[in-house]
C-alpha cells in the first residue's frame, strides 16, 4: 500500500468516482481551477472504473488513487482511501458528478481560519434536474437555503479541518456504503466541533437519469439502501446514537406502527378472526390517512404514495443492514497510486 506522509498544504479536493467518464472531466476542470487558486491539490479516487474515467483523468495535473481490492471500494471507503494520501490542512469531499462552483471554497475556508471551533463548512447543492423524490428532497433542503445555518451533517460534501477529523480518528467510515458524511457529523458534533451550511452556491449536481422506481432498484442493488442499518448500528454505544436514530426516525417510525396498530387489534378483537379483521380495517385507515396527509403536503399523490412504500423498503433493508457486523474503520484501505 502506497500511503505517502503527509506534508504541510492548504488544501486537499478528494473526489470519489466510479465510471464516471461523461461527468468527470467537467468535475476535474472545476475541481483543477479551485485547487491551483488555494495552493490545493486534487486526488481522484477511482474505484476501478471499467470505462474511460482514469484515462480522461490522466490529462489533468492531478494525483490518482485506486484500490487494490474490488471487495473495499465503497462510499466510505473511497473518502477514507483519498484521506490516506491527502495532505492538506483542509479536506473538501466532492463526487465526481459534481462541478465546485468558483470561489465557494475561499469562502468556507474563510469560516474555518476566523472560527476555530468549526470543523466544517457546507453550501448549497445545485441539481441539473430533478427526476425523483430524493432529487426534490435534496432540492428543498441542501439547495434553497437563504442564510448561513448550523447543522449536525454536511451531506453532499463540504470542506472539513484536518485538526477536527485527526481529533475523532478518521475521516469516513470505510465499512459503510452510504451515511458517511452523516457519520462523520455526528462524530464531530459529539466531540464539541460546529458544522455551518452557507447559502453560497458549492456546487453543480448532475445525478443519475432514472425513475423512483429505478432508483430503488439501484439502492438496493449495490447495498446503499442497506446502509441504514449498518449506519445505526455503528452509532451504538457512541455519544451520538440518538442523533442517529432521529435521523433515520422513518425506519423506526413505520414499524412501530405497525407495531401499535396490531396492539390495538389484540385489545379490540375478542377472537382471532375479529382480531384479523379490526387489525385490517385500522391498517387501511392509518396508512390511507398517512397517504392522504403526504399528498397535502407534498401537493402529488403519486410521490406521496411511493413515499409510503419507500418507507417500508428502507425498513426492510435497514432490517438487513443492521445485521451486517462493521469491521474496525481505522483499518488501513491497500492501494495504488497512478502515475
Amino acid at each position: 500500500m502506497n500511503t505517502p506522509t503527509k506534508r504541510n498544504g492548504r488544501v486537499s479536493i478528494l473526489i470519489k468516482a466510479l465510471n464516471e467518464e461523461a461527468r468527470i472531466a467537467n468535475c476535474l476542470a472545476a475541481a483543477v481551477r479551485e485547487a491551483q487558486s488555494l495552493d490545493g491539490e486534487v486526488i481522484l479516487v477511482d474505484s476501478l472504473s471499467t470505462d474511460r474515467t482514469v484515462e480522461i483523468a490522466r490529462a489533468y495535473p492531478i494525483r490518482i488513487v485506486q484500490f487494490s481490492c474490488l471487495g473495499d471500494r465503497g462510499c466510505g471507503a473511497a473518502v477514507q482511501l483519498g484521506y490516506q494520501f491527502a495532505q492538506g490542512d483542509y479536506i473538501y469531499i466532492l463526487d465526481g458528478d459534481m462541478e465546485l462552483q468558483t470561489g465557494f471554497i475561499a469562502r468556507a475556508l474563510n469560516v474555518l481560519e476566523t472560527e476555530p471551533d468549526v470543523a466544517g463548512v457546507g453550501g448549497r447543492l445545485l441539481d441539473r434536474q430533478i427526476r425523483t423524490a430524493a432529487d426534490l428532497r435534496r432540492a428543498q433542503t441542501l439547495g434553497s437555503l437563504s442564510q448561513r445555518i448550523e447543522v449536525d451533517e454536511l451531506g453532499g460534501g463540504g470542506l472539513y479541518r484536518r485538526e477536527a477529523i485527526e481529533s475523532v480518528g478518521y475521516l469516513a467510515h470505510r465499512w459503510l456504503p452510504a451515511f458517511e458524511e452523516a457519520e462523520l457529523g455526528f462524530r464531530l458534533r459529539a466531540a464539541g466541533w460546529r458544522l455551518f451550511r452557507l447559502p453560497d452556491p458549492a456546487v453543480l449536481h448532475t445525478g443519475h437519469t432514472e425513475s423512483n422506481w429505478d432508483m430503488v432498484r439501484r439502492l438496493w442493488r449495490n447495498r446503499r439502501a442497506h446502509a441504514v442499518g449498518m449506519f445505526l448500528r455503528s452509532a451504538l454505544g457512541k455519544a451520538w446514537w440518538w442523533r442517529a436514530v432521529l435521523s433515520q426516525r422513518i425506519v423506526i417510525l413505520t414499524p412501530g406502527i405497525h407495531l401499535v396498530v396490531l396492539g390495538i387489534a389484540i385489545l379490540l378483537g375478542n377472537s382471532l378472526r375479529a382480531t384479523v379483521g379490526v387489525w385490517l380495517a385500522l391498517e387501511f385507515g392509518v396508512w390511507l390517512c398517512l397517504w392522504l396527509a403526504l399528498a397535502v403536503k407534498k401537493q402529488d399523490l403519486q410521490i406521496a404514495g411511493f413515499s409510503l412504500i419507500s418507507w417500508h423498503i428502507s425498513t426492510a433493508a435497514a432490517l438487513i443492514g443492521s445485521s451486517r457486523p462493521l469491521a474496525d474503520p481505522h483499518t488501513p484501505i491497500a492501494a495504488r497510486e497512478i502515475i
